[in-house]
């Protein structure tokens, strides 16, 4: 946390930390912070950043609910607000895009290599350089939700409630409850 304080000092960035004491921070955990930017950092209790997890905090927030874990080498690129209930995994080398909002409701949670992006970068717009054109939409996924390996979500996703990702699969718009959906674009399988 000392090193996190003085590279916002350095930064001329504010950035506020809320960490319980039983959270768990493992080795090499690292967090980037922009030039003059605003963030949030709060570990609940029992949450746990694993080893090697990156977290680029561009302005925004992450809130990890009691009992989350970030498992080894995931990516949390956040200028939004990322948030997770309580009880969520996201399991080795996630990536996680917030541009707008992400939110886990509680027991949603992602196996190995998935990704979570609420925003893309467009050809048209005001700059004629398509990374400077961004449009977003905030995820939102259900409670108990669990996304296989390699699964993607993408911006304007909602996902309901004990829906089930097959691996692979990339989800845009809306995912009933009880549902397994897979494919691309991921369509419904069955209702379980």
């Amino acid at each position: 946390m000392l090193r996190i304080r003085a590279q916002a000092a350095a930064k001329r960035s504010r950035v506020e930390l809320d960490i319980a004491r039983d959270a768990l921070i493992g080795r090499r955990v690292q967090v980037s912070l922009d030039p003059r930017s605003s963030g949030c950092l709060r570990l609940d209790s029992g949450a746990a950043l694993h080893d090697d997890v990156l977290i680029l905090l561009r302005g925004g927030s992450v809130h990890l609910g009691p009992n989350s874990s970030v498992r080894r080498g995931s990516v949390l690129n956040v200028s939004g607000e990322l948030a997770l209930d309580g009880d969520n995994i996201l399991s080795f080398y996630n990536i996680i895009h917030c541009a707008e909002r992400i939110h886990l409701a509680r027991f949603a949670s992602a196996s190995e290599f998935c990704t979570m992006v609420d925003s893309r970068h467009i050809h048209d717009g005001d700059s004629e350089y398509f990374y400077e054109n961004v449009e977003t939409a905030p995820i939102d996924i259900g409670r108990n939700v669990w996304l296989a390996t390699k699964a993607s979500v993408l911006m304007g996703t909602t996902i309901g409630d004990d829906a089930l990702v097959a691996s692979h699969a990339v989800v845009r718009g809306e995912v009933p409850a009880r549902a397994m959906v897979g494919g691309i674009p991921a369509k419904v399988i069955r209702q379980r």
